[in-house]
């Protein structure tokens, strides 16, 4: 059985906040509260695997924009937050080129799905 994307990545947000808490500076209190934010707001979608994929999309789209977000981050942050950032971007990265999955249906299937979700006899 393949674990859902989106509960991978919670546990790696997890592990940012973890550390960025940890450091005990106001700086680094502010990026665990982002983080704490983002994990509430895909804890509350109704599809956490589409949401984690657009932002995936969003935050590292392709390796160019990885390295420049991994560049700042190493400017910014000292090396244990640095780390647990790379290791979230990494897992976006990832999942920003995996390919969609994007399933056919009948035309006798889509009728089945329709008849039992909006009761249409079609």
């Amino acid at each position: 059985m393949m674990i859902p994307t989106y509960s991978i990545a919670f546990f790696v947000l997890i592990e940012v906040i973890k550390v960025a808490y940890s450091q005990g500076t106001k700086k680094y209190d502010k990026l665990g509260a982002s983080y704490v934010n983002y994990l509430k707001t895909l804890q509350r979608k109704r599809d956490p695997e589409d949401h984690i994929r657009y932002v995936a999309k969003q935050r590292a789209p392709n390796k160019e924009t990885y390295n420049e977000r991994m560049a700042d981050f190493k400017d910014w942050y000292n090396e244990e937050v640095y780390t647990s950032l790379e290791k979230l971007y990494k897992l976006y990265l990832e999942i920003a080129n995996q390919e969609e999955k994007v399933e056919k249906q009948t035309k006798s299937e889509v009728n089945e799905i329709l008849q039992k979700i909006h009761g249409l006899e079609i």
